[in-house]
């Protein structure tokens, strides 16, 4: 009957550190989680304020700036270039060039 009673006084130290475990493993899965959400976020933020700046400047001076230096110098956008790489492809001043913005990786 001893022997029963010393096992059993484990039990909830058992089930209390199983449930410590749980919470903490899902807490770290939703911090990685809200995490990668905000990477994506801030990649479509990134491409959208630079599509944004294009399409200003063309609206300001009838046309796109030939390159993403120019357009940096002209609409004054900030991009966290340590971040990201903005792909900025003119084919003519009149047609909205194709921009790509990528996370880079390292």
């Amino acid at each position: 009957m001893r022997g029963r009673k010393r096992l059993l006084s484990w039990v909830p130290t058992v089930l209390g550190l199983l449930v410590f475990a749980a919470v903490a493993a899902w807490m770290v899965l939703g911090v990685r989680e809200a995490s990668e959400v905000s990477d994506r976020e801030g990649l479509r933020l990134a491409e959208q304020a630079v599509r944004q700046a294009a399409v200003s400047c063309y609206a300001l001076e009838g046309t796109y700036p030939a390159t993403y230096e120019d357009l940096k110098r002209s609409s004054g956008i900030a991009v966290d270039e340590e971040k990201y790489s903005v792909f900025y492809d003119i084919f003519a001043s009149n047609i909205m060039p194709d921009i790509t913005v990528l996370e880079r990786q390292g």
